[in-house]
């Protein structure tokens, strides 16, 4: 079952949100954090369609807000990504039911938690070096998010899918993570930002060697999150939306644990 009780997160507000947040969370990697659950196959109209299933805890709050693409806060709601991961379609991802469970455990109602989502599907590690459009892009939108007094907590980073066909990718992949991570702190100035990864469900390949690199990384501050044994659609690649808000809550439950 890819769903729950359903609402509408189609109307956007026109305006920025006077609410200004004071947690901020990063969402970055690929596809499986942009979201693609609950995208299926339009076949009369030959397409991709979002079937706009939002289960309760991906549900909106007036507390949870998202960074657009034109670097305006707003009320956030699903797909989080769509007008930032614009190549493909987006559906439900992570970030919601992560932000959700996250400000149900935080000790005071006046915190506004703020999610600055840039995800971009199919893209391996390499295009995300320092210098890149997507690195750059990510760094620009997490220093605009601060503008206006919220805090980094952490980023949440789901990405890997991209870099298991090849053996050199692969067994590169620790070096190029410990690598971005190093060059994201410095270039925020944030030497001690909590990184959250996921350990990638999905991809085939040398699979089990990114894998290997994901949860053996040592650096302080990063904590990984394995989604392997999380449902999968019929592509055998992304995650379903009941595995997605398996998967941020778990992840709401590991920066809870480690950095809450």
């Amino acid at each position: 079952m890819e769903g729950g009780s359903t609402t509408s997160g189609e109307d956007k507000p026109e305006s920025q949100s006077r609410i200004t947040p004071t947690q901020i969370f990063i969402l970055s990697g690929q596809s499986n954090m942009a979201g693609r659950g609950g995208v299926v196959k339009d076949h009369h109209h030959n397409r991709w369609v979002w079937d706009k299933t939002v289960p309760p805890e991906c549900a909106p709050n007036s507390s949870i807000l998202r960074l657009s693409a034109d670097l305006r806060w707003e009320e956030a709601h699903e797909p989080l990504h769509v007008d930032i991961d614009t190549g493909k379609v987006c559906g439900v991802g992570p970030g919601m039911a992560f932000a959700n469970a996250v400000r149900k455990r935080l000790e005071t109602d006046s915190a506004v938690i703020g999610l600055v989502p840039c995800a971009s599907g199919g893209t391996a590690i390499k295009e995300w070096v320092r210098g890149s459009h997507l690195y750059e892009r990510m760094v620009k939108r997490t220093r605009e998010s601060m503008k206006r007094g919220g805090k980094i907590k952490a980023v949440l980073w789901y990405q890997g899918e991209s870099d298991v066909s090849n053996i050199d990718d692969a067994e590169s992949y620790g070096s190029n993570m410990d690598r971005l991570i190093k060059n994201l702190r410095h270039d925020l100035n944030l030497p001690s930002l909590p990184i959250i990864q996921v350990a990638i469900a999905s991809g085939g390949g040398y699979i089990d060697k990114v894998r290997e690199a994901q949860l053996g990384l040592k650096l302080s501050n990063v904590v990984c999150v394995d989604a392997k044994g999380l449902p999968l659609k019929p592509d055998n690649l992304h995650l379903t939306t009941e595995a997605q808000v398996q998967l941020g809550l778990s992840l709401a439950k590991a920066y809870l644990a480690n950095f809450g």
